[in-house]
């Protein structure tokens, strides 16, 4: 009977220690594999009841803050990723530190781009705007530089709204162009910005995403979008 108690209590001492330790092994796991994934640190939190369902890489909830993520050439203020009822792919995650999931369940992330980000990336993508100002309102972007006109270098204002181009593209669409702060005919806008494209594709997110909602607020633009199987 006494060895029996002993073998008891080394059974309940295991389960104990892996109970504590579960979560900071694959906590440690997961942050790899997702600083590979996204390519910069993150900030994670995991639940799962009880803790040594996360051995076998199942999760109640994920929560992944990060920033700097590079969405396609864009860099974001801030990415977060909520993931629950995921099931993640342990030997793949301990093995070769790469995330990958038997099943997603849940996952949704929402990005924050800055608008000095907005305008970096309008440099990188259209460089004869160079210099030029994405500026985030309520409800609406406006663009704003000069340009040449004349040998003179004129003030313009370019205002629109980012608008979903299907479900994995972001794109600025132009709605009133003003010129020395006189309003330009809708002809004349579609003529002078005849070519030209201005769009966030996350379909090349690290991890390709669907947009679900975009909001335009002072300063910034809010992306909520799903992550694809």
């Amino acid at each position: 009977m006494k060895k029996v108690w002993v073998v008891l209590l080394v059974i309940i001492g295991l389960v104990v220690v892996a109970e504590i330790s579960a979560p900071y092994l694959i906590a440690r796991g997961l942050e790899v594999g997702l600083n590979k994934t996204l390519g910069v640190d993150v900030q994670l939190r995991l639940k799962s009841y009880p803790s040594l369902r996360m051995l076998l890489g199942q999760f109640d909830h994920i929560s992944v803050v990060a920033k700097n993520v590079n969405l396609g050439g864009l860099s974001v203020s801030e990415y977060t990723l909520i993931a629950q009822e995921v099931d993640v792919n342990v030997r793949s995650l301990l093995g070769r530190r790469e995330l990958t999931f038997n099943n997603q369940g849940n996952m949704e992330v929402q990005v924050v781009v800055a608008e000095g980000e907005l305008s970096t990336y309008l440099w990188e993508n259209i460089p004869e705007l160079k210099g030029w100002r994405v500026q985030v309102n309520q409800g609406s972007v406006t663009v704003v530089g000069q340009a040449p006109i004349l040998n003179a270098m004129v003030d313009m204002r370019l205002q629109g709204k980012f608008v979903p181009q299907g479900a994995d593209k972001l794109a600025f669409i132009p709605e009133l162009l003003e010129l020395q702060n006189i309003t330009l005919p809708q002809g004349v806008v579609d003529a002078v910005l005849q070519g030209a494209e201005f769009y966030i594709d996350l379909a090349a997110a690290p991890m390709p995403l669907e947009l679900l909602d975009v909001k335009m607020e002072p300063g910034q633009l809010v992306l909520r979008a799903k992550v694809l199987q």
